[in-house]
């Protein structure tokens, strides 16, 4: 069976771009964790793209 997923718990991987996540590298936004702010910019206007691609 599947173990639920506590709310405190630091994710293993980018929300971005799904690399591993060391300790000191970790850029908390928007409740998810990235590898740096540059991954963090890069899904966010992936994300606005496909937005804007939906609406169209």
């Amino acid at each position: 069976m599947s173990e639920k997923k506590k709310d405190n718990e630091v994710a293993k991987k980018c929300a971005g771009t799904g690399k591993a996540l060391k300790r000191v590298k970790r850029y908390y936004r928007n409740g998810l964790y990235y590898a740096n702010k540059t991954a963090y910019q890069a899904k966010v206007k992936k994300d606005k793209e496909a937005a804007a691609g939906a609406e169209a």
